[in-house]
Parts: C-alpha cells; sequence; structure tokens
C-alpha cells in the first residue's frame, strides 16, 4: 500500500486532493457495503421447518416439472 506523506498531500493541487478523497471514499463504501453483504448472507439462516418445505417443494418439481403456474396462470384461475 502507498502511503502519501503530508509533504506529498500538499504538492498535490486541489483538484488532485478532491479526486484522491474520492477515490478514498468510494473504497470505503465498496468496504462497506461487502462487509453487510456479507453480514446478511450469514445472518439469513433459514430454519429447519421451511427448509423441509423448501426441499418438499424442489422434490414436487422433479417428480411433476410441468404443475407449476405462471403468477398470470394463477391470477387467470383467481388463485391470486
Amino acid at each position: 500500500m502507498a502511503v502519501l506523506s503530508n509533504t506529498e498531500i500538499s504538492a498535490l493541487s486541489t483538484q488532485e486532493r478532491l479526486a484522491l478523497i474520492d477515490e478514498l471514499w468510494e473504497s470505503l463504501e465498496a468496504n462497506h457495503e461487502a462487509n453487510q453483504a456479507a453480514t446478511a448472507a450469514s445472518s439469513a439462516q433459514v430454519p429447519d421447518w421451511q427448509r423441509q418445505i423448501l426441499d418438499e417443494r424442489l422434490l414436487d418439481l422433479e417428480i411433476c416439472p410441468g404443475d407449476d403456474l405462471s403468477l398470470a396462470e394463477a391470477r387467470g384461475q383467481s388463485l391470486l
């Protein structure tokens, strides 16, 4: 990692320093978003009962692949 000294930063033009600030800010935002995504993924655990329902639905789709309805079809049948 390259670290600029106070002398080197002072030698930059105002426009260059503002560009440096923008780069630093964007890197902080990207790091923050990545940390939030990792935290959300790790905390979004599915309870066993929900996993069982999902497994049953996946099995049903494997056994009868054409039996599912699109949202439009379900609305047409007044199911929703």
